[in-house]
């Protein structure tokens, strides 16, 4: 999967509610635009802005755009597999397993698409689904860990999941330090580039929602 065919099957293919609040999302802190207004952006000239920046993103820092695809999903699953509830293994051999939760399947099943190689952008937006609500659900819980989760669209409201992600730390153990787990000061980065697909897959989600064009809802 490269750029163009990540924003063909979600930017174009947004409906113009969709677009617009996907547009006022990620034009201003992350997109920026030196002479059109913001209400001459239109889903070819987003788009277009979309695949210009990655491209300089891949000069930037050498990685191919299958490669911040990675990193976007190996940083989704970074805030989500930690507050996952795991099955407990009975004590005695002979006694009855304990069955697996709930949320660990789905993140099982986001895990075995993340796992698969050369994903089209369905599969990403699967993985996303599957991650998005587990997340939804970390962040109703307050942050703690989860063994079951709502895995319908309308759980997840854009602006309070990237607010999560902002706020998000890790601590490094050599130096027993807290610091942000994102930077997303720094524009051409792998981070940034993390919140601007998360941005874009979660729009086009509630917008196939709208639709009706989602499955397996």
């Amino acid at each position: 999967m490269d750029c163009q065919e990540l924003v063909k099957s979600t930017v174009m293919e947004l409906d113009e509610h969709s677009f617009y609040a996907l547009s006022k999302a990620i034009v201003g802190e992350f997109l920026s635009f030196s002479v059109i207004q913001e209400n001459e952006i239109s889903k070819s000239v987003l788009a277009e802005k979309v695949c210009d920046y990655f491209e300089k993103l891949e000069l930037k820092t050498g990685k191919s755009f299958e490669k911040h695809i990675e990193s976007y999903m190996s940083n989704i699953e970074a805030v989500v597999g930690r507050r996952i509830s795991k099955a407990v293994q009975p004590a005695k051999k002979d006694a009855t397993p304990i069955e697996i939760p709930r949320a660990r399947k789905y993140y099982e099943k986001a895990l075995s698409i993340k796992n698969q190689r050369a994903l089209s952008p369905r599969q990403l937006m699967d993985y996303s689904r599957f991650m998005f609500c587990l997340y939804a659900e970390i962040i109703k819980n307050k942050h703690k860990e989860i063994d079951n989760l709502n895995y319908s669209i309308t759980c997840l409201n854009p602006d309070v999941i990237i607010n999560s992600m902002k706020n998000e730390t890790e601590t490094d153990m050599l130096i027993f330090n807290t610091r942000m787990k994102f930077d997303i000061k720094n524009l051409y980065s792998s981070d940034t580039g993390t919140f601007i697909i998360a941005l874009i897959v979660l729009y086009k989600l509630l917008a196939d929602k709208v639709q009706g064009e989602y499955y397996h809802e």
